[in-house]
């Protein structure tokens, strides 16, 4: 009999009361608190997930998929910013990043903004980061609210920016080129705790996957927080151990040199689109960059079961906004339209899914919409944590919802706004006035903003192709009204 086994045999009788009286919504099998692991992609694309009905026919992602097959997945899931920085605000909040001002990319978050990595060290969880921490503000220092040693974290292994090189990891890369520290365009040794490691040798995706593991290894007698938050398929997409490029007859390119210039030069030939490749060199690389990344969340699904974990811990996988441009990454968001950095839909809506054994229901989908938003509620209830102190969170427990991911629930709209550009989603309409991006950043910003919002039936128009705001004008002023009273709300917060 195994430690789970002989643990259940133990526990059951004796919780059995408890578990009734709570609904059985608290505590595992194992009559303790669930272990909490988060994985977070980096601009994957909404059809990049080969679990889902509307997957990409060349993509293929065995271990996302095991978590689909043994828990849920959300088909109408949004973030709360079409890109990085506020996604991530959001998420880590549970409280829309507008409250503390950011309406656009960046503003610095707040003291007085509690985490979720606060919340669940307070309800007596170790707390382990691993990957990119993107707030907007404060880039490459340790000594500011946004780093993950200051709101919550009790150990912290990766970078602080947009995005990050995925082999140049080395002090003497650091020193030799003129610009390691850009937003973007970055390099170097990682951020190790409260100072920085040198790799001479060693890949982002699968370093960011051994650090976790390890930080998994060592709290398994007690609950814990893992956040694995990849660059995995953030631009440079292209950086791909050999042996992927060669499983998907991808095209090489030499690494960075420091004696050919400036480290954005590079970036911003093959982050932005200006590089002479085409469409299909640019998916074959996100290919091989996400079966590298997919393999590595195997490796983390691995490692909890075989510690006899799998039973204990509540993992949620979700991309951080919608697919990049093809020309910045390879990303696929079929059937939506547009990609990152724009308010329709390919901009916001993901995939979520989440696995919670005996407290979520297996191998189904769920149809309701729900935010990232949601995401701290539901963990804090799952902690027994519910009830806070503080300011009010945005979002709501979804628990409820795991258990019964069929029956259809009214959901309050949804609000964003990102720049010149804002959005609401009330039951299947959703009001827009966006930007439209296409094959690359560059040309992207270059869209005009429409003068009038558009309004469409989601339900009938997943690809948002017919707008129908002339003719349901009662439609369009009760969603424009929705949307101003909630900025009112949000301004005087």
């Amino acid at each position: 009999m195994n430690r789970r086994n002989f643990l259940r045999s133990v526990c059951i009788g004796a919780s059995a009361s408890f578990l009734s009286g709570c609904g059985g919504s608290l505590l595992t099998e194992n009559n303790r608190k669930p272990n909490v692991l988060l994985i977070i992609t980096d601009d994957q694309g909404y059809a990049d997930v080969s679990a889902y009905a509307h997957s990409s026919p060349d993509v293929a992602t065995p271990n996302i998929d095991r978590l689909a097959h043994q828990g849920v997945r959300f088909t109408q899931a949004y973030v709360t910013g079409p890109a990085c920085s506020p996604s991530r605000a959001g998420l880590n909040t549970g409280r829309c990043q507008q409250r503390w001002g950011m309406w656009g990319w960046s503003k610095p978050l707040p003291k007085d903004e509690k985490t979720l990595a606060e919340y669940l060290k307070n309800a007596g969880y170790t707390t382990g980061k691993f990957g990119k921490s993107d707030f907007g503000q404060n880039y490459h220092r340790k000594d500011v609210r946004e780093y993950p040693m200051n709101h919550g974290f009790d150990e912290f292994l990766g970078f602080s920016a947009h995005a990050h090189d995925y082999f140049h990891l080395s002090e003497k890369i650091e020193k030799a080129a003129p610009d390691p520290n850009g937003a973007s365009a970055s390099l170097g040794p990682l951020f190790h705790n409260n100072s920085k490691k040198s790799f001479e040798k060693g890949y982002t995706t699968e370093i960011f996957t051994d650090y976790a593991i390890d930080f998994i290894k060592r709290q398994r007698e007690k609950p814990f927080f893992a956040c694995v938050s990849y660059n995995s398929v953030h631009a440079l997409v292209h950086l791909v151990p050999e042996r992927y490029l060669e499983r998907f007859g991808a095209k090489k390119v030499p690494l960075y040199d420091p004696e050919d210039g400036r480290y954005y030069t590079y970036y911003d030939r093959y982050g932005h689109g200006k590089a002479d490749v085409d469409d299909e060199t640019y998916r074959r690389w996100c290919l091989a960059n996400m079966a590298c990344m997919d393999d590595n969340i195997g490796r983390l699904l691995d490692t909890l079961e075989e510690l006899n974990l799998e039973e204990d811990t509540f993992v949620v996988f979700m991309p951080d906004n919608g697919g990049a441009p093809a020309r910045e990454t390879g990303s696929v968001n079929r059937p939506l339209k547009s990609t990152k950095y724009s308010l329709f839909e390919g901009g916001i809506r993901i995939p979520i899914i989440m696995r919670y054994p005996g407290k979520a229901a297996k191998g189904k989908v769920c149809r309701n919409v729900v935010s990232t938003l949601d995401i701290l509620p539901t963990f804090l209830a799952a902690a027994g944590h519910e009830k806070i102190q503080g300011k009010p969170l945005d979002g709501k427990n979804l628990l409820p919802m795991l258990k019964q991911p069929e029956k259809i629930r009214k959901r309050s709209p949804l609000f964003w706004h990102f720049g010149d550009q804002f959005a609401v989603r009330d039951g299947d309409w959703k009001l827009v006035k966006a930007r439209l991006f296409t094959k690359d950043i560059i040309s992207g910003r270059k869209q005009p903003l429409p003068e009038k919002p558009q309004l469409f039936n989601l339900k009938n128009d997943i690809g948002e192709t017919n707008d129908l705001a002339d003719k349901h004008p009662e439609i369009v002023q009760k969603m424009m009204k929705q949307h101003q009273n909630w900025v009112k709300e949000i301004r005087s917060s």
